[in-house]
């Protein structure tokens, strides 16, 4: 669909919701597990589950053959994701079971800044896995040991009301053959 126009509108969820809902913007993506979508208003399409992760910079020393034990990094900082934001709700969970409190010295209003704080040495932090590819230079992952692991259902949404709209009936499409294609790369 050539004619499209796409502008990339980052946000947290619930800003990317009420976008939404205000007729602002056409459709999101956005993490499903951390939100409850009117399924009366919106048309809810998962596309993948992904992982989070302990990222660390690539200077730190780390074993990264281990699982990651919130508990033994107890001592470091770590930048986050601003309230709202589905990645921050899993942030605190997870600190919550490990029974400490993170030293947080920023938190910002988005996953690119977040990384790239990370990526600087300011701290640590939980990211998304589908972040890897774009940091895997840069910034190391290491898997969360059980107690902490998370995944987070990524998804489009768009108004119900405009469901019969030819571009979001073209999105919808793609993204359906996006989802399958996920799913027939993954080994059992």
């Amino acid at each position: 669909r050539p004619e499209l126009e796409i502008n990339l509108t980052m946000g947290s969820n619930d800003m990317l919701l009420q976008k939404l809902e205000d007729g602002e913007l056409d459709a999101i993506l956005i993490s499903l597990s951390e939100h409850q979508v009117d399924l009366a208003q919106f048309e809810v399409l998962p596309l993948f589950h992904d992982d989070i992760f302990l990222a660390a910079p690539a200077s730190a020393t780390l074993n990264s053959d281990e699982l990651a034990d919130l508990r033994d990094y107890r001592q470091q900082k770590f930048v986050s994701l601003a309230e709202g934001f589905a990645t921050y709700a899993g942030f605190q969970d997870a600190f919550h079971i490990a029974g400490f409190e993170p030293e947080i010295v920023t938190r910002v209003n988005d996953i690119f800044s977040m990384l790239s704080l990370v990526q600087a040495g300011v701290g640590f932090t939980l990211m998304p896995g589908r972040m890897k590819k774009v940091y895997e230079s840069s910034v190391q992952l290491l898997k969360l040991a059980e107690p902490y692991q998370m995944q987070q259902q990524i998804g489009i949404v768009f108004a119900r009301s405009r469901e019969h709209d030819p571009n979001l009936l073209a999105l919808a499409a793609e993204g359906r053959m996006y989802a399958r294609s996920l799913e027939q790369n993954v080994t059992p």
